[in-house]
């Protein structure tokens, strides 16, 4: 009976870390699109007031947001993390660009922001 009553909590032991390890991974990701997402709104609003210096302070912090947790998204998410690819080194090519294109930064921009959204609910 004992070895009965071990080996169950053995399971329930080693079930329980391999869901803690999965809740942290979507947490991190869950922050870390947050995070992006709040970039890109600022991204925006620089972009619809013409504010080429804000512009370009503000983009190239999305690479080193998506950095910290796109290998989660890539091994977990991986149709999103190409989504994701496809618009944001152009949005971030974009946003270090010498003349400010609005329209097409705008429409990059707002592209990444709904593969950002599709990924945050992915990850809820």
């Amino acid at each position: 009976m004992k070895k009965i009553t071990s080996m169950i909590l053995a399971i329930g032991l080693g079930g329980s870390l391999i869901l803690a390890g999965c809740s942290s991974n979507n947490s991190k990701v869950s922050d870390g699109v947050n995070k992006m997402l709040d970039t890109t709104a600022q991204l925006s609003k620089a972009i619809n007031s013409g504010d080429q210096a804000k512009v370009q302070k503000v983009g190239p912090k999305l690479e080193d947001q998506w950095s910290s947790f796109e290998d989660d998204v890539k091994k977990d998410h991986k149709d999103l993390y190409e989504k994701v690819e496809k618009y944001l080194d152009p949005t971030i090519a974009g946003s270090e660009a010498k003349t400010l294109d609005k329209e097409a930064l705008g429409n990059l921009n707002n592209q990444l922001t709904d593969a950002l959204k599709e990924l945050a609910n992915k990850t809820k």
